[in-house]
């Protein structure tokens, strides 16, 4: 994950490559640490993700807010969030 944008308003969080189930302690804690910091809304932008699992889009979903939106996200993630009832939260391109 690497910032990309930061206004008064928002913030881009870049995600790239892949994540897969062996990584879900470093991405739950990456995933909290980045929504305790950040008093802005975040944006999480995903267009050069090659994989993500099934349980780190669960993770990913138990950490989001109000005031967390997903960008570029892969098609069965956003049926993920859509099930959740999270759809809000997909931004489409």
């Amino acid at each position: 994950m690497k910032k990309i944008f930061e206004n008064d308003l928002t913030t881009i969080i870049k995600i790239e490559g892949q994540i897969p189930d062996d990584e879900l302690n470093n991405w739950s804690a990456e995933i909290s640490s980045l929504i305790k910091q950040s008093k802005q809304q975040v944006i999480l932008e995903m267009c050069d993700v090659i994989f993500i699992s099934a349980k780190a889009v669960q993770v990913m979903m138990n950490e989001l807010t109000d005031k967390m939106f997903l960008l570029n996200c892969p098609t069965f993630v956003k049926n993920m969030l859509q099930s959740a009832g999270w759809s809000d939260h997909v931004l489409d391109s």
